[in-house]
């Protein structure tokens, strides 16, 4: 009765891990985010609109970040390492930068965006953006992003195109990719299997009474040995290494997390 029971439980956890799991699948992309720092987007409402759109349709958080920051290089690089590696935003989200100090940009992927997200595609991307940044039309060039990655989402990930824009592990190791991506997913498999190993054992090793006790007191044998350090000097040598500024050179960061996209 009682191992019946504690399978019954265990099932019962499981079942209830999994459709967490399959909930939380459902609610995966987070709303969209519009950070306007630099003060430039008029009406972030309207933006905010079009992006939650993109973000219900893909999966994907869509992130708008403005900055008079003024990296003239490398801002791909940069503002992953610098910006979306130190939020907590969605693994598979795009992030649309406009710098408007350097009057440059940038579009990065993450996740399953950037499978959809070829070079031949950046470059168009990188091409329409410019002209809405060159006419200063931020709202415009924000709004007609999000129309055309709707578009690339509905026609698939491309075929015959090159993704030379992707950087670090994912473009290799397939395991890091999944392991990245889908690593809360593991963990509740995980624990769905420590519960289940934990009320079958508890079921199978029940006894909590005397006969289960083991004395330590008849059984052992403790022998301590005095051990004295003595402790004579010690050196310490300091390097002082200096950290470069972040202002106006850009591209020096390193590249952080695994990313795609493009500078414009």
């Amino acid at each position: 009765m009682i191992k019946k029971t504690t399978l019954r439980i265990s099932i019962l956890a499981l079942a209830l891990l999994m459709l967490f799991a399959s909930v939380f699948c459902v609610a995966a992309a987070s709303a969209s985010v519009i950070d306007d720092s630099a003060g430039i987007i008029t009406d972030q409402n309207q933006v905010k609109e079009r992006f939650d759109q993109t973000s219900e349709k893909t999966g994907w958080q869509m992130i708008l970040y403005t900055t008079t920051r003024g990296i003239t290089s490398g801002l791909n690089d940069y503002y992953n390492a610098n910006y979306y590696d130190t939020h907590s935003y969605d693994s598979d989200a795009l992030v649309l930068v406009y710098d408007i100090g350097s009057n440059k940009g940038t579009v990065i992927t993450h996740g399953e965006a950037m499978d959809y997200i070829s070079d031949q595609r950046m470059s168009k991307l990188g091409s329409m953006l410019r002209s809405y940044m060159d006419q200063k039309d931020y709202i415009g060039g924000a709004i007609a992003f999000a129309d055309q990655i709707d578009e690339y989402y509905d026609a698939g990930i491309p075929e015959g195109d090159t993704f030379n824009n992707i950087s670090y592990e994912e473009k290799t190791n397939k395991f890091l990719y999944n392991l990245k991506k889908r690593g809360w997913l593991y963990g509740l498999i995980g624990i769905a299997a420590g519960l289940v190993f934990f009320f079958v054992n508890r079921s199978r090793y029940k006894n909590m009474g005397k006969s289960g006790t083991y004395d330590l007191d008849a059984n052992s044998n403790v022998n301590l040995d005095d051990v004295e350090d003595t402790f004579i000097t010690q050196h310490t040598t300091v390097r002082t290494i200096q950290k470069d500024s972040d202002s106006g050179s850009g591209g020096s960061s390193g590249g952080g997390s695994t990313h795609g996209g493009g500078d414009f």
